[in-house]
């Protein structure tokens, strides 16, 4: 699992209740469009994480302040109880791994 997706499950797992939109965790990550988007639909592929498109009211207040719809997302139940696992194997991986200095010896 890339640094990269971790941080995204990372922030997801701060609120895994609460829907967020792309933007949004690209703004709490720090990371770039092409990158966090990806993720996203790789995450949503395996059944990590749902979506879904803003309701009609949603959608006027977005078109009143000129900006475009937005796709909501949030984790599953399974997604974080995945993303847990997932997480906390990666942070034993990195543990455990040999450091680059110590290969050199």
């Amino acid at each position: 699992m890339t640094m990269q997706t971790q941080m995204v499950l990372r922030q997801a797992l701060l609120e895994p209740g609460r829907e967020w939109y792309g933007l949004e965790m690209v703004q709490a990550t720090e990371l770039p469009t092409g990158t966090v988007y990806p993720i996203i639909a790789r995450l949503e592929q395996a059944g990590w994480i749902t979506s879904r498109w803003e309701e009609p009211a949603e959608q006027r207040e977005a078109d009143a302040l000129g900006r475009p719809r937005r796709r909501y997302y949030q984790l599953t139940q399974e997604g974080a109880e995945n993303a847990r696992l997932a997480l906390a194997k990666a942070h034993a991986n990195r543990a455990t791994a040999p450091k680059p200095w110590d290969t050199l010896r």
